[in-house]
């Protein structure tokens, strides 16, 4: 949840700018990666076309006040740690119907605009600023990836985590790029 609940929400008329995180699923080779909400659907971003948001309640107008419908996005990175299985970070673009919220958005519709896999034990652990970029993403049977540092595969190795498919984080992070024609997040 995003905080206080919202009293009305706005059609936007351009793009706002907030921050957001998925999963990450992808080819066993790593040629083909997409991101993934969280939460709620399973459907992947679509890439080269803005994402709209849909409603299990089948409001009429997306996002509805009264329910937890849309695409969600916080105002700052730091809000973002609290969300589950974490692989990806960025800022996202949201216009449309925008609900505003204490610490965050739910939107219409979205469009990444900057990227950056992250080690999700270290942004657990110490947040966005503080985390150790990956070198490594397991990716699991079904697609799911996972990026970890090398202090943190090692970890996971030690305790019996399983470790099927093994790439390249670099490359991985790249492929993501190219897939969403967008640039890098640089975390200073």
């Amino acid at each position: 949840m995003l905080g206080a609940p919202a009293v009305e929400a706005s059609t936007l008329p351009e793009a706002l700018s907030a921050w957001r995180a998925w999963g990450l699923a992808g080819s066993r080779d790593g040629r083909d990666v997409r991101l993934l909400p969280v939460a709620g659907s399973k459907r992947p971003w679509a890439t080269f076309e803005p994402t709209h948001a849909s409603c299990r309640r089948r409001h009429d107008r997306v996002p509805a006040v009264e329910c937890r419908c849309g695409l969600h996005a916080m105002r700052g990175a730091d809000e973002i740690r609290r969300t589950r299985d974490p692989a990806v970070v960025g800022t996202v673009a949201l216009w449309g119907r925008v609900v505003e919220h204490e610490r965050g958005y739910r939107a219409e519709w979205g469009y990444p605009q900057r990227l950056s896999l992250i080690c999700r034990l270290c942004f657990w652990q110490w947040g966005l600023r503080r985390s150790t970029p990956p070198s490594h993403v397991v990716r699991h049977r079904g697609g799911a990836m996972v990026p970890l540092c090398g202090e943190h595969l090692e970890l996971v190795r030690r305790h019996d985590y399983p470790v099927p498919t093994l790439l390249g984080a670099d490359a991985i992070e790249a492929t993501l790029l190219g897939a969403y024609a967008v640039d890098v997040l640089r975390v200073a």
